[in-house]
């Protein structure tokens, strides 16, 4: 039975993390009180430079860079001839969308009293950063926005989502574990969408993976509002596997949680459901690497319906990868990714890449890219090295990533795919247990307006 179509909970649009990105405030006599930004005074040549580098990947970033301000405007128009040939070809990351990760907690929990525990010991989903996010928003680090209710919205909640610059978030209470109530949030600026509940017939239960997509990933006319997102979730029921999709209300038509769909096919094992790992999308059909041999593809019907169109499976070439050891993901040039870990010579950890054009004809085989060997993290020989590949960005190529025992050093850590690059960023054995991991990157937009609030 389908619930109430009654609309979600107006959104929350509180101070959100832009808002640390502001310049230093002035005295009374006019002069800051810290040092001068040097990006304001920064001649229009070097700033357009430093822009470019971090931003520019489409024509798209550029009309959104003029936009900014009447500065950044007079920039790019003085520069449009040359903008227009220097713009990267469509294979390009974007290392610095990538602010770090959300976790919600140690320990793989698989029972409601164990969960109730977890959420009565950890009030707050921490969020661990990155270098470049600490720069960019200061230290201490930001939490996240309010909400509409004091502040205290997020307490025990815990990350189920991350994908376009919003985070998903299960809500939680001591006291009632019987519905699913999630919440969608913008940190960056600070918008919160409260989800109407499932409960009753329409509980899902606790053992479900969730996906969300923006206006970006469905090609809707109705649906091009900033706002927009959808929801995605799979579970089981007693002898079926079943998805269920939501709509916010600016998709039209008022949105809500659409009928229920029964995955065709066998069920899929509580087991593998919980080890889904992160979804991604490419083409407005949202895949998950749900076994050993094969993905998961969902796709949406587009509209404002919230129904499940097709599902069907995606075979790898690699079939025999330990579930925590791969992960899928997108390329710039809208390839859907496989990415493997291994051992480089036995004891250097690697991630190879395969890509496949999912556009093209049946029968496109998968192809071999490039292996990153990441020669800081060495594994002794005949080691019980624990890893848990955790999310991957699809705009920036930032894997997230944890290690335990059995590695030179153990922590959580990031490595961008395309600069090789690698930080530690977080210490210790105890990180490889942390659960509901997601990964956390700002949508360019957003990095647009984190670098113009430093002019306003």
């Amino acid at each position: 039975m389908a619930p109430p179509r009654r609309a979600a909970a107006p959104p929350h649009s509180t101070k959100g993390w832009l808002s640390r990105c502001r310049r230093p405030p002035r005295n009374r006599k006019g002069s800051s009180r810290r040092a001068v930004d040097p990006l304001a005074t920064m001649p229009d040549d070097l700033l357009f430079d430093a822009i470019f580098s971090l931003v520019f990947s489409d024509a798209g970033d550029v009309a959104r860079c003029a936009a900014v301000c009447r500065r950044w405007g007079r920039i790019v128009a003085a520069r449009e001839a040359a903008i227009l040939r220097a713009l990267p070809p469509p294979d390009r990351f974007l290392p610095h969308l990538a602010l770090g990760f959300f976790h919600g907690g140690q320990h793989d929990l698989s029972s409601t009293r164990r969960r109730q525990l977890a959420a009565q010991a950890q009030t707050d989903p921490c969020f661990v950063p990155t270098p470049s996010a600490s720069v960019l928003l200061g230290s201490p680090f930001p939490g996240l926005p309010e909400g509409g209710d004091g502040g205290g919205l997020f307490h025990y909640a815990r990350p189920v989502a991350s994908r376009g610059g919003r985070v998903v978030f299960e809500l939680r209470r001591k006291t009632r574990a019987d519905g699913v109530a999630l919440s969608v949030c913008n940190p960056m600026t600070g918008d919160v969408a409260l989800v109407p509940p499932l409960a009753g017939d329409d509980f899902p239960g606790h053992d479900y993976m969730c996906a969300v997509l923006t206006a970006d990933d469905l090609d809707n006319d109705a649906q091009q509002g900033s706002s927009f997102f959808s929801l995605v979730l799979v579970y089981n029921r007693r002898s079926f596997t079943a998805l269920r999709c939501y709509t916010s209300d600016d998709a039209g038509g008022g949105g809500g949680w659409g009928p229920e769909f029964r995955k065709p096919g066998t069920q899929i094992s509580g087991h593998v459901l919980q080890r889904l790992g992160p979804a991604v999308v490419l083409r407005g059909v949202v895949y998950w690497p749900i076994m050993v041999a094969a993905a998961l593809a969902v796709r949406l019907d587009g509209g404002a319906a919230a129904a499940v169109m097709d599902v069907h499976v995606v075979p790898y070439t690699i079939r025999d990868t330990l579930p925590d050891w791969r992960l899928l993901g997108t390329t710039p040039d809208g390839r859907l990714s496989y990415v493997s870990a291994g051992l480089m010579g036995g004891e250097l950890l690697s991630f190879g890449v395969e890509t496949l054009d999912v556009s093209a004809a049946a029968g496109a085989e998968w192809e071999r890219g490039e292996t990153s060997v990441l020669t800081q993290l060495t594994v002794p020989m005949l080691s019980k090295f624990e890893l848990k590949m955790r999310w991957l960005g699809e705009k920036s190529g930032t894997l997230f990533f944890t290690i335990g025992e059995g590695c030179s050093t153990s922590g959580a850590f990031a490595v961008n795919l395309a600069t090789g690059s690698v930080d530690k960023l977080a210490d210790g054995v105890e990180c490889n247990s942390w659960r509901s991991l997601y990964g956390y990157e700002m949508d360019p937009t957003a990095l647009l307006a984190s670098i113009a609030a430093r002019f306003n």
